[in-house]
C-alpha cells in the first residue's frame, strides 16, 4: 500500500491465513506489540466487519530493515551465503531467492572440487559470481521501496504515473524479470560475449518451461536437465561436442518441437517442446547449462561456436593432473581431462 503517511504490505499467504506489515514510530510499535486492541485498529481497514473473536493473531514482530553486503564472502575454508553475505529490505521479494541463488552458485563447485574433478580455483568464482547480482538486488530494493514510501510530492507523482502504466501495458511485466535476475558476471563461468541481443547468453538463467517426456508426462525442464551440467540442443551434435559434454560430464538433451517423434538417433534424452518456450530461447542452436542451470556456453546459429568458447572456461573447471599420458601425446584421440578435451574439440 503506497500511502506516504504510512506504508503497509498486506499477502494472504494461505487458506485464511494473512500477512501484514506497518511502517511504525517507536511508540506505535511497542503499543501495538502489546496491546491487542491497538494492532486490531491496525487490520480494521482489511478486516471490516469480522467479529474480533474470529481474528487470531498468530504472531507479531518489530524489526528494521537493512540494506547491507558483506565485504568478504571467501576467505580460507569459510564462506558466507544468505543472510550471512546481505540483507535486503523485502520490497521486491528477493532475499530468500538471493540466498539460495548463493547456495545454488556454491554448492556444485564446492562438490566438483571435493570429488577432484576441479581445482580449488573454482571456488573463488562463487564471490566474484553472486556478490555484483547481490548488491544489484539490494540496491534495487532500496529505491523500490524509496518510490513505494515517499511521501515528497515528486515520488507521488512518479508512483501514480508508474502504476497507470503498469496497468494499461506490458511494459512493467517485461522489466520486472531482468531486473531482479540480472545476468551474472565476472570470471570466466559467467564471461559475456558479442552474443546476439535473442538467445542464451552466458550467465543469464535458464528458462523452467513446461515440456513433455516422449512418453506423453508433462514435467517441468528442470527434472529432466537433472542436477549436473546439461547441453540442450536443437540439432544433432558433432563428435567432438559430444566428447566435450562427456568431459564435464553433461547430460545431453535434445529438444523436438510439438507434433514431432523421437527417431531413436537423437543424441542424449528427448524433450517435446509442446510450447515453443525452448525453441524460441535456443533459436535454433543449443546452450550448456551449468548445475545451477546457469548458461555456461551458448551457440547461436554458427555450428561450432560453443566449441570455440570452451577455451575461456575448460581450464577452470578442469581438475589438475587430469590429462593423461596418452591424451597429452594426442589429444585429437584421448579421452581424459576436460581441458584436453577442450583443446581437441577446438582443433577439431
Amino acid at each position: 500500500m503506497c500511502d506516504p503517511a504510512r506504508p503497509a504490505t498486506y499477502m494472504r499467504i494461505g487458506e485464511d491465513r494473512y500477512r501484514w506489515e506497518f511502517r511504525l514510530n517507536e511508540e506505535e510499535a511497542e503499543a501495538a506489540l502489546t496491546n491487542r486492541a491497538r494492532a486490531l485498529e491496525l487490520l480494521a481497514p482489511w478486516t471490516g466487519t469480522i467479529p474480533e473473536h474470529q481474528l487470531d493473531v498468530v504472531r507479531m514482530a518489530r524489526y528494521t530493515f537493512r540494506a547491507q553486503v558483506a565485504d568478504r564472502w571467501h576467505q580460507d575454508r569459510a564462506f558466507l551465503l544468505g543472510d550471512a553475505a546481505h540483507l535486503t529490505p523485502p520490497f521486491i521479494g528477493q532475499g530468500l531467492g538471493a540466498g539460495l541463488r548463493d547456495a545454488h552458485n556454491l554448492t556444485w563447485k564446492l562438490a566438483r572440487v571435493l570429488h577432484g574433478q576441479s581445482t580449488e580455483a573454482l571456488l573463488d568464482t562463487y564471490e566474484r559470481e553472486r556478490r555484483p547480482h547481490a548488491v544489484h538486488l539490494v540496491r534495487t530494493a532500496v529505491l523500490i521501496g524509496q518510490a513505494m514510501t515517499s511521501g515528497r510530492l515528486a515520488a507521488r507523482i512518479a508512483r501514480r504515473a508508474g502504476l497507470a502504466v503498469g496497468r494499461h501495458t506490458a511494459l512493467l511485466s517485461h522489466a520486472v524479470p531482468t531486473t531482479l535476475s540480472p545476468a551474472l558476471q565476472g570470471g570466466a563461468l559467467a564471461r559475456r560475449t558479442a552474443a546476439p541481443a535473442r538467445g542464451p547468453r552466458p550467465g543469464e538463467l535458464g528458462p523452467q518451461p513446461s515440456v513433455h517426456t516422449v512418453n506423453g508426462d508433462a514435467v517441468r525442464l528442470d527434472d529432466l536437465l537433472g542436477d549436473g551440467f546439461a547441453l540442450v540442443t536443437c540439432r544433432p551434435l558433432t563428435s567432438g561436442e559430444i566428447r566435450l559434454a562427456g568431459a564435464l560430464p553433461a547430460r545431453i538433451l535434445t529438444v523436438l518441437p510439438a507434433g514431432v517423434q523421437p527417431t531413436g538417433k537423437e543424441d542424449g534424452a528427448c524433450a517435446i517442446d509442446t510450447i515453443g518456450a525452448l525453441h524460441s530461447w535456443l533459436k535454433g542452436g543449443m546452450a550448456l547449462l551449468r548445475p545451477d542451470h546457469v548458461v555456461l556456453a551458448a551457440e547461436h546459429g554458427k555450428s561450432g561456436s560453443l566449441l570455440e568458447s570452451a577455451h575461456a572456461w575448460a581450464q577452470i573447471l578442469a581438475s589438475a593432473g587430469a590429462v593423461e599420458e596418452d591424451d597429452a601425446a594426442n589429444p585429437a584421440h584421448g579421452s581424459g581431462g576436460l581441458e584436453t578435451v577442450a583443446k581437441a574439440a577446438v582443433n577439431a
